[in-house]
């Protein structure tokens, strides 16, 4: 299951991930100063934050990254973020064990699906689609709340709670998947209690030391 053994998975994780945690509290900290998380203010860092997570593959070249005015993915980002707002700017302030995801379904899977989408405008410069990159956003977004959901991740949601996720590095994502796999976090963080949760990686938000759970349970750590 994904959250047994979860202190040896965590003690692991943070000495295998190292450049992950610096880059990611560093974003977390940028987030917590920002009065409008869908500026172009908090862009270079989601950027700085989806390279450092792996998505640079996806995001195009040079300048183009960061730039909003230079009709590459920065551009297309703040577009995609505009989108967004008004389903998500509500969601920013509350953590996973507060939320009632059925109530906000509709917002969470209308925003996936915004960023997830292939084709012009998409976020993937090769014109596929952005699955991983829709959660990595969501998580930087509100890391109380979001979870990412990549090939590791999809492996331990399959495995522990049967998510017909595929065993390939296309497992098949969609919203809806996405969606149990946060009501499934929901519940096993529910059940550990918040306060037992949070002491596992004292001062890491709780969607992320989900993640860590799920990276070192796909990965079959233990």
């Amino acid at each position: 299951m994904i959250v047994s053994r979860a202190r040896e998975k965590i003690d692991r994780f943070n000495k295998m991930g190292l450049h992950y945690n610096i880059v990611a509290n560093h974003v977390y900290e940028k987030r917590r100063s920002l009065p409008d998380l869908f500026d172009s203010e908090y862009i270079p860092y989601l950027v700085a934050a989806l390279i450092s997570f792996d998505m640079e593959r996806m995001m195009g070249t040079g300048a183009d990254k960061y730039d909003v005015a230079a009709g590459g993915f920065a551009t297309a980002l703040r577009k995609k973020l505009t989108a967004i707002k008004p389903k998500i700017e509500p969601l920013t302030k509350i953590s996973l064990v507060d939320v009632d995801l059925e109530k906000e379904r509709e917002n969470i899977e209308s925003a996936y699906g915004e960023l997830s989408a292939g084709g012009l405008g998409g976020l993937n410069q090769r014109g596929a689609g952005f699955h991983v990159g829709a959660t990595k956003i969501l998580h930087f977004l509100n890391p109380e709340l979001f979870l990412i959901v990549d090939s590791n991740a999809a492996r331990a949601f399959k495995t522990s709670y049967g998510i017909n996720y595929r065993n390939t590095t296309q497992p098949g994502y969609t919203s809806e998947k996405y969606m149990r796999c946060m009501v499934i976090a929901q519940t096993d963080i529910g059940k550990r209690g918040l306060e037992a949760f949070r002491a596992l990686d004292p001062g890491t938000p709780i969607a992320r030391i989900y993640d860590k759970l799920t990276f070192a349970t796909g990965s079959g750590w233990f």
